[in-house]
This record gives structure tokens, C-alpha cells and sequence, in this order.
């Protein structure tokens, strides 16, 4: 493995699991709203908080469902696209 390849390897293995646990979320979280006939009265999967001990900023079931997991799953996979492409030697970072 070339040495500016080795470099990609941690961002890749941070970054692709941070993408792999946002995607295993909102699909499992699809799932369970599907079948409940998407009502949001009842809460699934972690808490999305912008502070844990306060309740006032914790996202509710739809907001956790139609904002926050799709941004988080768009960030995560527009992330990782270039660090993969690069580890790939289909994209030269340049290192001046």
C-alpha cells in the first residue's frame, strides 16, 4: 500500500463507521415507523440531544425521523465518498 494511501485508512475506518451506525439507524428506524403506520407518538432508537440533561432540547420522534437522521445520514455519506475515492487512488489530495 502506497504511504499517502496509509493516511486515508483511519479516516476511513472513523468516518465509515460513524456512516454505517447513522444508516443502520434511520433504516431501522424507517422500519419501525412503516409498521406503525408512521406514528410518532412512541420514540425509537438513540436520543438525538443537543444537551443530554436537558429535555428541551432533545429531538422528537418526527424531527429525529424527517431532519435529523436524513442531515446526519447526507453528512456521513458526503464524508466518506471523497476519503473512500482518495483511498482508491481515484483522487489525488495534493499535499503542498
Amino acid at each position: 500500500m502506497p504511504a499517502e494511501a496509509r493516511f486515508w485508512v483511519l479516516p476511513f475506518c472513523l468516518v465509515g463507521g460513524v456512516c454505517a451506525w447513522s444508516w443502520y439507524w434511520y433504516i431501522r428506524s424507517f422500519i419501525f415507523y412503516y409498521r406503525n403506520g408512521f406514528d410518532f407518538s412512541e420514540d425509537f432508537g438513540p436520543k438525538i440531544s443537543e444537551f443530554p440533561d436537558d429535555e428541551r432540547f432533545t429531538a422528537k420522534p418526527k424531527e429525529k425521523f424527517l431532519v435529523a437522521w436524513p442531515v446526519f445520514v447526507i453528512v456521513t455519506t458526503a464524508n466518506l465518498i471523497p476519503i473512500t475515492l482518495a483511498l482508491l487512488g481515484i483522487i489525488k489530495p495534493s499535499h503542498n
